[in-house]
């Protein structure tokens, strides 16, 4: 027994030298590819928060591009999704201090910490259909989307949309309509679209300093909302009479 026990301490040693010099090659990949990863979730972030604080997009469906987006009501440029741009700071705000006029500018119209944004959506087809528009949050950071405010005008008339009470009271905050879910802000159909009408669309967020959920806790949170419209229905046979030719 005294002539084996130098023996199998020389191959355990063995062993744990070679498990050593494993781990010495694999946990540098390991380290690295951690931190690629890292690198890589950074930029897809930075840049899905560039790409538009607030974005409008029609879905794909059996009758792409029969709805048509543009930040103009000639529609002189046509396209299928639209990007607003804001300020990487903005800071609370009274909503009752937000100009009156929101709806009678087009495209991106921002002003002192609140976004702003008009635009239009389009029949192009030549079938009446009904399509839905979906406003949700893609993406929040330190719960702001407690403290935010959505206001959401149709075709002149507006909504404000908040996140629901979290002081034990239920129901919406006090002159809003609460939010559907923690993520999704409203979903509502439009019926029977003709072709050539037309649906105005003015977005207004900003972080309504009197909620109680705004507070220090929030400072640096990120968000970004997106709407989605997309057609629920076809009406049918074609409908030349209101069609127009741009």
């Amino acid at each position: 027994m005294s002539e084996q026990k130098p023996s199998s301490f020389l191959r355990r040693t063995a062993f744990e030298i070679k498990k050593y010099r494993v781990m010495k090659k694999t946990i540098p990949i390991i380290i690295t590819a951690c931190a690629i990863l890292l690198i890589i979730g950074y930029i897809l972030s930075a840049l899905y928060m560039k790409f538009g604080a607030f974005t409008v997009m029609i879905k794909k469906s059996d009758f792409d591009y029969a709805l048509t987006l543009s930040s103009s009501a000639d529609f002189g440029s046509r396209t299928s999704r639209l990007n607003a741009q804001i300020d990487e700071k903005i800071t609370n705000i009274d909503g009752r201090s937000l100009p009156l006029d929101l709806n009678n500018v087009d495209g991106v119209h921002n002003g002192k910490n609140y976004i702003a944004y008009t635009f239009y959506c389009k029949n192009a087809g030549q079938n009446t259909v009904d399509y839905s528009y979906h406003l949700y949050i893609a993406n929040m950071t330190l719960e702001i989307e407690k403290a935010c405010r959505i206001r959401l005008y149709v075709d002149g008339e507006y909504v404000d949309y908040a996140y629901p009470r979290t002081d034990g009271i239920e129901g919406p905050e006090p002159g809003t309509t609460a939010f559907l879910s923690t993520t999704t802000v409203v979903k509502k159909t439009i019926e029977n679209f003709k072709p050539g009408d037309v649906t105005k669309y003015t977005v207004i967020i900003w972080l309504e300093g009197n909620d109680p959920e705004c507070v220090d806790r929030i400072l640096g949170g990120q968000m970004k909302v997106d709407m989605e419209m997309s057609i629920e229905a076809n009406r049918g046979k074609p409908d030349y009479s209101d069609t127009q030719t741009d």
